[in-house]
C-alpha cells in the first residue's frame, strides 16, 4: 500500500517537535529499521503496531516528552 507522495514530504524539517502524529507513524513505517515495532499489514493501508511502548516512547522522544508512554499516545491516535 502507498500513500500519495505529498504524504511522505515532510512537513517540518528531520527532528522537528513540529510534527504531527499521523505523519511520525508515515515516517516509522517507512523505515526498515522499525519494521519490528510497527509495520504495514494488509493491502488497504492497515498498519499493525507491534511494540506500543516502543513507539510511545519515540514519539516521547521527538516531542521532547519523556513521560510519554502508550496509553496517552493511543488517545491522542
Amino acid at each position: 500500500f502507498a500513500f500519495p507522495d505529498w504524504a511522505y514530504k515532510p512537513e517540518s524539517s528531520p527532528g522537528s517537535r513540529q510534527i504531527q502524529l499521523w505523519h511520525f507513524i508515515l515516517e516509522l513505517l517507512r523505515k526498515e529499521e522499525y519494521h519490528d515495532v510497527i509495520a504495514w499489514q494488509g493491502d488497504y493501508g492497515e498498519f499493525v503496531i507491534k511494540d506500543p511502548d516502543e513507539v510511545a516512547r519515540l514519539w516521547g522522544v521527538r516531542k521532547c516528552k519523556p513521560q510519554m508512554n502508550y496509553d496517552k499516545l493511543s488517545r491522542a491516535l
